[in-house]
């Protein structure tokens, strides 16, 4: 696992530093977004006020994603772009090494690397709009939001 330590990450209540998986989408809406929860959670993030955890089969996805027709014909992300934020994804995330899997979701199971990925890294947030997780609430202990009540989470813990 690669894991960089960033400077100025706050802590949850625990003295442990908060840590969220991010779904795919919202991480696609963060290159793009100007204003809004989304551009909003991305600046706490770049700010360090929290861990971003994500893994190997996440950044897959996202690379993919990115290049989706809908993606590229919509919003024209230049690839340097595209390679720049996931590399800077990678420098300042905690990446897991894909150890575990779960079947809990079923009517989509592609989201099940999400809360893989945060039982493996003891996340306590999954952030995401997919309504397969949010519906799930919470997940072994780890918490599944909306980027919204994330965001307003952690402003609230720097208060």
């Amino acid at each position: 696992m690669r894991r960089l330590r960033l400077s100025g990450v706050k802590t949850s209540e625990k003295g442990k530093p908060v840590k969220a998986v991010i779904d795919t989408n919202v991480l696609v809406s963060g290159l793009f977004a100007e204003s809004g929860a989304v551009a909003e959670l991305r600046e706490l993030w770049y700010d360090g006020r929290f861990e971003l955890v994500t893994s190997e089969e996440i950044l897959s996805e996202l690379f993919r994603v990115f290049h989706k027709p809908t993606i590229q014909n919509h919003f024209k992300p230049a690839e340097d772009d595209i390679r720049e934020y996931i590399e800077t994804i990678r420098g300042k995330a905690v990446i897991t090494a894909d150890l575990y899997q779960t079947d809990r979701i079923r009517k989509d199971p592609t989201d099940n690397k999400f809360l893989a990925c945060a039982l493996e890294a003891k996340a306590e947030y999954v952030v995401s709009g997919d309504k397969h997780l949010r519906n799930l609430k919470h997940f072994h202990g780890v918490k599944i939001v909306d980027v919204k009540t994330f965001v307003e989470k952690v402003r609230k813990a720097q208060a």
